[in-house]
């Protein structure tokens, strides 16, 4: 298996990406020592690397150990610390033998020399003829308390740097569980059961097989044939070495675990693929290698959608403005891009992407699922209150348009044509010197002002609702649109502008009303509808007459003598004739109001003045142009980092 040069490929190809830093963006697979503190993990990480790590245990659970190993016909070792370049320097590629206790202890000097547990990682790599490939994480033991003198906060700490390695679901936890401990008190089994519920990918060993009693050895032999707790990738076991055999070579080592595995015919019951120090290590090469090949298609997956999401995070920042001429250039290039898309989209004038983007919108109201209310709901006081659209409604004309129609129909109400019995009771009040039978011009324009007040005010408050309406549309779409560093500066002058234009538009509907308190027309239909009422009026009174004093049609006509109360022009004529006035002229002047207000207010200074918008904007001081768009340091280091992370991600791709 480690002869096959596929293997060394793999396993070369993992460490090359780590060592471009792809794993401070993604999670790659990899092994990780955990355990508990004196649980055996050192000694664990010396058989599987044939390296002598140092048991002080004021250096050896401070830090991450991750060792990296390689076949090469050339012996040879480094070790790298993110962000120590000196120690990087001096450790970049030693050849011939080395001493770990010396590279651990200059580590240890780094890492910790201001705090207690360091969240970074040592790295070393290691070559030569013998070597098998393979890769594994040395984590800081898990502790439950602290001595005097020692950080309270080191506890959690440890606790934390480990559960990172844990819960990567990319990560095979080689959980380190003493003989003479039982499962039920294993701290790390009970952490790894956090994150991998089905222990798919948890695989414990066994250390110190040589402490237990003789008559618990059925019981561990028990739980190795993984009967006890059941491990999908089942148990390992090795007789690792004790502090009195600390300077026995590694070979003697073996030899004393080879010896101890054959001391009781029960270890036989172990497969030996499953026990001591030479058969852990192929199978943990092997279990890495798998592991390898299944997560690749999904890291590849992975590196194309960061390398894609750092480019349009790049792209929409646009290139770097250094000076303040970049940045009045990038400013007026925004303004044209904004009116361009703005004067569209207010003449209704949409892309096809725009269309594609926001077609839902439009289907919503137009089966009026917006959650807007008619304005002819029934409600008598809906008319001076208009519910506004409510939702995104990108397409402004459309939604524009059904706010006018609103207004239409609140303005043609018949409730606003005054009955007979009213328009008398408002004659008697407005009543001057005028003779029985007469109503003059400024009693007609009194009592035409009562309808007009009602208009006035239904009026400010649809168009109050349209211009709000508006306000709202234009900011979403400049937030949308506009580059987002200026975005403030866009915001603040459109509502400098749209704070000018409705004081224009109030002013405007009060002279448009002002206007319309002295009645003025010169419409044909007014004149006509008149005269046709008159008419019809005097040839149904003659008919009457008629018909009272000549009913048998056959007879010969006599004289006709018309009484006193055959005289129907009185104070209830000229009542009747007033409303008829009323009428025809309140249908007259309600259309032309509608158009005046509509074309006037929001047609004029909301939609064809939005030039004013923009000449607001070029007039805006250079300095606070300057203050949004050049690149802060913030900034530069943001797109300097997104630069490297792509870089990285490229390059790792290419590897794989």
């Amino acid at each position: 298996m480690f002869e096959n040069p596929e293997y060394q490929d793999v396993i070369d190809k993992i460490n090359k990406i780590r060592s471009y830093g792809l794993n401070k963006m993604l999670t790659i697979p990899q092994i990780a020592i955990l355990g508990d503190q004196s649980s055996g993990k050192s000694s664990v990480l010396e058989a599987i690397t044939k390296l002598s790590f140092p048991r002080n245990i004021e250096t050896c659970t401070r830090f991450a150990t991750q060792v990296s190993m390689r076949r090469s016909e050339q012996i040879e070792i480094s070790a790298h610390i993110d962000d120590a370049p000196e120690f990087n320097e001096r450790y970049c590629a030693q050849v011939g033998e080395w001493d770990i206790h010396t590279i651990i202890s200059e580590a240890n000097s780094i890492l910790c020399s201001s705090v207690e547990i360091s969240e970074k990682v040592l790295e070393i790599t290691i070559s030569g003829p013998t070597l098998s490939p393979l890769t594994i994480i040395d984590l800081p033991g898990y502790i439950n308390t602290t001595v005097d003198g020692q950080d309270k906060g080191i506890v959690q700490t440890i606790r934390a740097i480990n559960t990172r390695y844990i819960k990567d679901s990319r990560t095979i936890i080689l959980a380190v569980v003493p003989a003479n401990v039982d499962l039920n008190n294993i701290f790390v089994l009970g952490e790894a059961e956090r994150y991998d519920p089905l222990n798919e990918r948890t695989i414990p060993i066994v250390t110190k097989p040589d402490t237990i009693e003789p008559d618990l050895l059925p019981s561990l032999i028990h739980t190795l044939l993984n009967r006890r707790k059941c491990m999908k990738l089942g148990y390992l076991v090795m007789k690792n070495s004790s502090y009195k055999d600390i300077d026995i070579s590694w070979d003697d080592a073996k030899q004393r675990e080879d010896d101890f595995f054959k001391s009781s015919m029960l270890w036989k019951q172990v497969p030996d693929a499953r026990k001591g120090r030479v058969s852990v290590k192929k199978f943990l090469g092997e279990l890495l290698y798998t592991h390898i090949k299944k997560e690749l298609p999904f890291l590849k997956k992975e590196i194309l959608e960061l390398i894609s999401d750092c480019e349009k995070e790049l792209t929409s920042m646009g290139p770097p403005v250094s000076n303040t001429a970049m940045a009045k250039v990038k400013y007026f290039e925004c303004i044209l891009k904004l009116k361009s898309a703005l004067t569209a989209l207010m003449d209704g004038n949409y892309s096809f992407e725009y269309i594609s983007k926001h077609k839902s919108d439009y289907v919503a109201a137009a089966d009026g699922n917006d959650g807007s209310v008619n304005a002819d709901d029934g409600d008598d006081n809906s008319d001076f209150a208009p519910p506004a659209l409510k939702g995104n409604h990108h397409f402004i004309r459309s939604s524009l348009y059904r706010l006018y129609q609103r207004y239409n129909q609140a303005m043609n109400k018949d409730k606003y044509l005054l009955p007979a019995d009213k328009i008398s009771e408002l004659v008697l009040r407005y009543k001057g010197n005028e003779l029985p039978g007469f109503v003059s011009f400024t009693t007609f324009t009194q009592i035409y002002t009562e309808t007009l007040v009602c208009w006035r005010d239904m009026t400010k408050a649809h168009v109050t609702s349209m211009h709000l309406y508006l306000h709202d549309a234009i900011a979403n779409f400049i937030a949308f649109t506009a580059e987002p560093l200026l975005e403030d500066t866009l915001l603040l002058e459109f509502d400098k502008f749209y704070s000018s234009q409705i004081a224009k538009i109030d002013d405007t509907i009060e002279s448009i009303f002002t206007d319309e308190g002295t009645p003025f027309t010169l419409n044909k239909y007014y004149y006509d509808n008149i005269l046709n009422s008159r008419r019809e009026k005097v040839e149904k009174q003659i008919q009457g007459l008629l018909n009272k004093y000549q009913p048998n049609t056959n007879a010969t006509a006599a004289p006709i003598t018309l009484q006193k109360s055959d005289i129907n022009y009185n104070e209830q004529f000229a009542i009747e004739d007033l409303q008829e006035q009323l009428q025809s002229y309140c249908k007259v002047a309600r259309k032309r109001i509608v158009d005046v207000v509509l074309l006037q207010t929001i047609e004029r200074y909301m939609i064809k003045q939005i030039n004013l918008y923009f000449d607001m904007l070029i007039a805006v001081d250079d300095s606070a142009i300057s203050s949004r768009l050049l690149e802060s340091l913030a900034r530069t280091e943001r797109r300097q980092e997104l630069q490297d992370n792509a870089a990285v991600l490229r390059k790792s791709l290419l590897e794989l």
